[in-house]
């Protein structure tokens, strides 16, 4: 399976929020949930994705991982994601700031909670708070915070009243984990590292 993905806004390379929405309704059965995707690095060209068996041996250009779980039978399947020479050659307009503009911060127990609907999808909200969020309390002399891992338990809600991220863990100011927390359930956690 080949991604078709876009540039999202201004950058220059493929968002996890993408490839979360695409493996979601793209690849995933309707019994399926993506319960983790990794990132290794920054992806400037499309994808293809590598699953059981057919990601064994594959050591070259691999990019990121994902694990499927089965709903019915709670089994998992794992894949590998692998960049090709494929290049991306568009783009499509995004507001990340106007997403989480409205958003709560409070510093002293490291959370950002968002009370609105957004013309976006949960996980795009999600990464956007957790941005904002480090972009707030741990700000950057050099690089920039991106996605390194999602890891969901269950299905995210299309709908619902609030989301918060909850900041656990921070690691020498490059690496964190937080908890992603929807309608006072938690959903898993969002894991940062600092990047160029």
């Amino acid at each position: 399976m080949k991604t078709e993905l876009k540039f999202k806004g201004s950058r220059n390379y493929l968002h996890s929020t993408d490839f979360y929405t695409w493996l979601s309704t793209a690849v995933c059965d309707e019994n399926q949930i993506v319960t983790k995707l990794i990132f290794k690095q920054l992806i400037h060209r499309q994808c293809e994705v590598l699953l059981g068996q057919g990601a064994v041996g594959v050591e070259e250009n691999i990019v990121g991982a994902v694990q499927f779980l089965d709903k019915n039978t709670r089994e998992s399947i794992n894949g590998v994601m692998v960049e090709t020479a494929t290049p991306v050659d568009e783009s499509y307009p995004f507001d990340e700031d106007a997403l989480v503009k409205d958003a709560e911060i409070v510093a002293s127990q490291q959370q950002i909670t968002a009370s609105c609907h957004n013309d976006c999808t949960t996980v795009e909200l999600v990464v956007a708070l957790t941005k904002k969020l480090h972009n707030t309390l741990f700000s950057l002399n050099k690089g920039k915070w991106l996605v390194g891992q999602l890891n969901f338990s269950d299905e995210l809600p299309i709908v619902y009243e609030s989301v918060s991220i909850k900041t656990t863990r921070m690691m020498q100011n490059k690496f964190s984990i937080n908890d992603v927390i929807i309608d006072g359930k938690r959903f898993g956690t969002v894991q940062f590292i600092v990047g160029e």
